[in-house]
């Protein structure tokens, strides 16, 4: 499978204010302020270079700014001496070290770089220590990094260098290092984690990790027990053992808990993903609902996102989830008043704001996708459209949410989408998860969003465009086409009606019979269609 970024097997790392922090406050006459102007003077960057020793570097630069070598010494004594190991740093360079080689490249003078041998007794997770005073060149200077890279064989575009400095950063940049700037720990953790780890792999992790426990979480830092999130993550996984979820024989209710779903009625939205998902429910119940929702309708006949007249609301995304679960039991045709609408707000962007329930414009583009899954018939009406407008999403910001479900209908699409993967990728948090937000309660306008569901978006999202890449890389006469992978153990098996898929499902087994819009030459296949 070809990865989306780069495999790196070596790691440099700066050893001052990354591997080591100091104090520049002394109990001298020299300030902090003159202490580091002593440390930026040419004078000081020989001696690092092993160009001067100790004491003729102390006594010049004494001369040059007036200052008492005694005190200078006295000064750097202190500096030494506050010198800290960032136990943290060192514990996460080893547990990256297996499979990659991890080198130390720092400006230090000789005696300063015995003092550190001492500070440290985990050297040995390093391979090599380089210091200015052995190379006789310092950072940012070329030659320094030239040496450090003859010295290691290691390749520079495989290599990631990590310093707190804007200069040292560039340089290495220069050469095709991945340059990771030092700014806090966790920040450094999480790109050294993104960029050292499968982030397939570590977002699939944690979904097992946290199975049956993915519940929702408001902006108000309120957690939710629902259903809507936990059916979207079945269909996008697959699989039932991550998820816990309400079954109803009838209309779904979005909450899980009794006393919220008695205040709330049961809602078109999530009754349309749980029949569409829901593995047991009767052909008879489905027709039940669908027939209510039917007569929900009020006169301009477009569909309702609750179960109650008395709560008059209306959401495209709502009426695109009904339109999907009405096309997959062979229905569509009784909401052409919906279907109109629905089209209307993707021609004219109307969704762009997001819309009353949905916080990004990607919701209702994902939401179309989904549709265009269970109903071929509308692909020709509504797939160059919908590829038009996930086409001017690229590059636009927006949370990890956004940027998996953009990458979905691109994938669908046949859309590589290369700089938001590359956002998405850098996106991924240091337990393997990623965060976004989803839909929001339309009368107070607080969000919700649920990890388990970005993260297995996210997952989704990446595996597409890898496929995608994968076909453009090695063309073949099913190349408008993009496989689906097969699916692991654990999985539904098959479905009894058409279903839409919340990313890209399984490869079917013989070569897919597939529809082709003629104006923008985009393939739908209907093997394509998941099967668990």
């Amino acid at each position: 499978m070809a990865h989306i970024a780069p495999v790196y097997d070596t790691l440099i790392i700066d050893i001052g204010d990354v591997l080591f922090t100091w104090s520049a406050e002394t109990k001298t006459a020299i300030s902090p302020r003159t202490l580091r102007k002593i440390l930026n003077t040419a004078t000081w960057f020989e001696y690092e270079k092993g160009q001067r020793s100790e004491v003729d570097c102390y006594s010049t630069i004494g001369r040059e700014l007036d200052l008492s070598p005694d005190d200078i010494a006295a000064a750097l004594r202190g500096a030494r001496d506050s010198l800290m190991a960032r136990t943290e740093m060192v514990t996460l360079l080893r547990e990256l070290k297996p499979g990659r080689r991890v080198y130390a490249m720092s400006n230090i003078s000789e005696p300063d770089a015995i003092v550190l041998r001492n500070k440290l007794l985990d050297w040995d997770v390093f391979d090599r220590v380089f210091t200015s005073a052995a190379a006789g060149a310092r950072k940012p200077n070329i030659d320094f990094y030239q040496y450090v890279l003859e010295q290691t064989g290691a390749d520079p575009r495989r290599t990631i260098f990590v310093d707190d400095r804007l200069d040292n950063l560039v340089t290495a940049r220069s050469f095709g290092m991945r340059g990771v700037a030092y700014d806090h720990f966790a920040n450094v953790e999480r790109t050294l984690r993104n960029l050292c780890g499968d982030p397939v792999e570590r977002g699939e992790a944690f979904l097992h990790a946290h199975a049956k426990n993915h519940l929702s979480y408001t902006s108000t830092h309120q957690t939710i027990n629902e259903n809507f999130t936990q059916l979207l993550l079945l269909e996008a996984t697959g699989d039932p053992s991550l998820v816990d979820y309400t079954e109803y024989e009838g209309p779904f209710n979005f909450f899980r808990e009794a006393e919220q779903s008695a205040e709330f009625p049961c809602d078109v939205d999530t009754t349309s993903v749980g029949l569409t998902v829901s593995e047991r429910i009767a052909p008879s119940i489905k027709d039940g609902v669908m027939d209510e929702i039917l007569r929900l309708r009020s006169s301009d006949r477009i569909v309702p996102v609750y179960f109650d007249r008395r709560r008059s609301r209306l959401d495209p995304v709502v009426c695109t989830n009904a339109l999907t679960l009405f096309y997959a039991n062979e229905r569509g045709h009784e909401l052409a008043e919906t279907l109109d609408w629905v089209h209307r707000v993707l021609q004219y962007r109307a969704y762009i704001e997001g819309t009353r329930y949905y916080e990004s414009p990607e919701a209702f583009l994902f939401f179309i996708s989904r549709l265009l899954d269970v109903a071929p018939e509308l692909r020709s009406r509504l797939g160059p459209l919908l590829a038009a407008r996930v086409r001017e999403r690229l590059g636009a910001r927006g949370d990890a949410l956004a940027l998996a479900m953009r990458l979905i209908v691109c994938a669908k699409l046949n859309i590589e989408a290369s700089v938001d993967v590359r956002t998405l990728l850098d996106l991924q948090e240091v337990d393997g998860a990623w965060s976004g937000w989803f839909y929001k309660f339309g009368s107070s306008g607080v969000l919700s969003g649920n990890r388990g569901l970005t993260t297995a978006l996210a997952v989704k999202a990446i595996e597409g465009q890898r496929r995608l890449r994968n076909a453009i890389a090695r063309p073949t006469a099913d190349s408008m086409e993009i496989a689906r992978p097969q699916r692991r153990d654990g999985v539904i098996e098959k479905r009894a009606s058409r279903r839409p898929c919340a990313g890209l499902g399984t490869s079917a087994t013989k070569k897919p019979s597939a529809s082709c819009d003629k104006e923008t030459g985009i393939a739908f296949s209907r093997a394509d269609q998941p099967t668990g």
